[in-house]
């Protein structure tokens, strides 16, 4: 007979158990620093001012990665599908008849595997750090504060992600305004996103 409930020890439960641990040792990363900000300033050149800048600025957030490192890539990288806030955008994806950009990707293949992450995470190391921050928030949202009624991407996406990918192609190259001396440039630094000229990546609106 499998054990059911809270202290279950099937594998999404102790998924759970990890992400919630991961968020306390954030937000006692954070009450740390904010303690040491409001300390008197004679106090904050002792040698207990140091151990909690370091137990603050270094091992727990240390921590809070591992966890949203084991957490993260439990699913390797499909995570985005498990959750059922997504399902609308994941049913977008698999649609043959839809005209989203998101949705021709996975269709065509043009990304072989792991669609979701490939778009959303970045590249290098920069983009993994910032992938974990932002998916500590997600799960903030999921497990304490709910899931907003509206979601939205926190800033623009970022045109290196199409570039890297489609900046050196020859179907690319072959399109006159990727190439024109005025419009190459707005491309290049974002000021003109890809998705004034193409499909949307997503849905405009929940379906």
């Amino acid at each position: 007979m499998t054990q059911e409930g809270l202290f279950s020890g099937s594998t999404e439960n102790v998924m759970r158990w990890v992400a919630g641990a991961g968020i306390v040792l954030g937000l006692a990363s954070a009450a740390i620093m904010i303690f040491v900000l409001v300390r008197k300033p004679e106090w904050r050149v002792t040698a207990a001012a140091k151990w909690a800048l370091l137990v603050g600025l270094l091992v727990l957030p240390a921590m809070t990665m591992l966890s949203g490192n084991v957490v993260g890539f439990h699913k390797v990288k499909n995570s985005c599908t498990q959750c059922h806030t997504m399902d609308p955008w994941v049913a977008d994806l698999k649609d043959p008849k839809s005209t989203t950009l998101a949705s021709k990707h996975y269709q065509n293949r043009w990304i072989p595997d792991d669609q979701c992450y490939t778009c959303h995470t970045g590249y290098g190391l920069s983009g993994n750090v910032k992938a974990k921050i932002s998916g500590l928030s997600h799960v903030t949202h999921e497990y304490f504060t709910g899931v907003p009624k509206e979601i939205k991407i926190h800033s623009p996406f970022p045109v290196d992600t199409c570039l890297h990918c489609h900046g050196e192609s020859a179907k690319y190259l072959k399109i006159e305004q990727h190439v024109d001396a005025e419009m190459k440039p707005k491309i290049l630094t974002g000021e003109l996103s890809c998705f004034e000229c193409h499909a949307a990546p997503h849905p405009r609106k929940k379906p």
